[in-house]
């Protein structure tokens, strides 16, 4: 089946998929280019390796945003994104429990993450999450006649693929050039296969002589019990 042109769609189609290509724009250039591009060129902040699977859950998100976009709003896509925010969110409250500003037990203030507005980064993967939950339910709030727009697009009735325009269109150069800087970013940060990203990650340089590699999570996942990092002096005898 030939690809309608975007002139020929009616203005419900047009209204829903320009939603969902603002919505994959929005989320990979603000909380994703942000962190990679601001945070980390800009202030040599580097991700943990936690950070890292947080930010891929919102690259991955917006990745299905841009296969909405390029063929059709699908029941697969829809889960996708719902259990992909849901895994996000996870690691927000995970993360944010143990390094978080108000009293992670791995945070003596020695940073974990940049602060914005008084809160550490893993506090915003989590507000990030939950406003991908909240803009889901905008769209498909506004968006007119959406069980039609899904059927038709189960049905290939728009065609193999969807008919490019504009915004769509910036939206899939934005994803590749701040993928593009996200890969450079991990390169530097975390190395090549097999290495991983460090727990505690130096600050993020350009000289190759500070970059610090490891192999350490190969070993498996090991969570510290110990206490307070400043414990009481015990009673010694005089």
């Amino acid at each position: 089946m030939q690809n309608k042109n975007l002139a020929t769609w009616g203005d419900d189609e047009k209204y829903f998929f320009n939603l969902f290509a603002l919505a994959a724009l929005a989320l990979v250039a603000l909380p994703v280019g942000i962190a990679c591009v601001i945070l980390g060129f800009g202030m040599g902040d580097s991700p943990c390796i936690m950070c890292w699977h947080e930010r891929f859950c919102m690259v991955a998100v917006s990745f299905v945003a841009l296969l909405i976009v390029r063929y059709g709003f699908k029941v697969k896509y829809l889960a996708s994104i719902i259990f992909l925010t849901c895994l996000g969110l996870y690691d927000g409250f995970t993360h944010y429990s143990l390094d978080g500003t108000y009293g992670g037990y791995l945070d003596i203030k020695q940073g974990f993450g940049l602060e914005i507005l008084g809160a550490h980064t893993q506090f915003w993967v989590v507000v990030v999450h939950f406003f991908i939950f909240l803009f889901l339910g905008v769209i498909l709030f506004l968006g007119k006649n959406v069980g039609s727009i899904m059927k038709k697009s189960e049905n290939g009735e728009y065609g193999e693929v969807l008919p490019s325009f504009t915004l769509g269109k910036i939206a899939v150069v934005t994803f590749v050039i701040i993928m593009g800087l996200n890969l450079i970013q991990a390169f530097i940060t975390a190395g090549p296969p097999p290495y991983l990203a460090s727990a505690t990650p130096s600050r993020m340089s350009v000289d190759p002589s500070k970059w610090f590699w490891e192999l350490d999570h190969w070993d498996g996942f090991e969570i510290d019990y110990r206490e307070s990092w400043n414990p009481k002096l015990p009673n010694l005898p005089k």
